[in-house]
């Protein structure tokens, strides 16, 4: 194993702590297909194919880190997004600057203004 695989691994198993604080399931549910998936690329021998396995990984850390939110219900039946420092929130700033005219609905369909 190269260090930077280790190095890799080592971030995606913390970056489960960061998305799933305190739900053990989740974690190790998370741990467990890492694990799996470690192990199936451990007789890897190609070095373009190591490092491809090493970036998808590091991408898998980021992502848990990233995008990755829990919810949980309360007792009203809304749930709480237990939103983390390093979570990436949008801006939708290229919604506001799109041309509504052109948007189209949830449907799908164009948007028709009534005139």
């Amino acid at each position: 194993m190269s260090k930077p695989a280790v190095q890799a691994y080592r971030a995606a198993l913390r970056a489960t702590r960061v998305a799933f604080p305190g739900d053990a399931f989740m974690i190790r549910s998370a741990r467990d297909k890492m694990r799996e998936g470690f192990e199936m690329n451990k007789g890897l021998q190609v070095k373009e194919e190591i490092e491809k396995a090493v970036d998808d990984l590091n991408e898998v850390a980021k992502f848990l880190v990233k995008n990755v939110v829990q919810a949980e219900m309360q007792q009203n039946e809304r749930y709480l997004l237990k939103i983390h420092d390093k979570t990436e929130l949008g801006l939708n700033d290229t919604i506001k600057q799109s041309n509504k005219e052109n948007m189209g609905s949830l449907a799908g369909a164009k948007v028709r203004k009534c005139r």
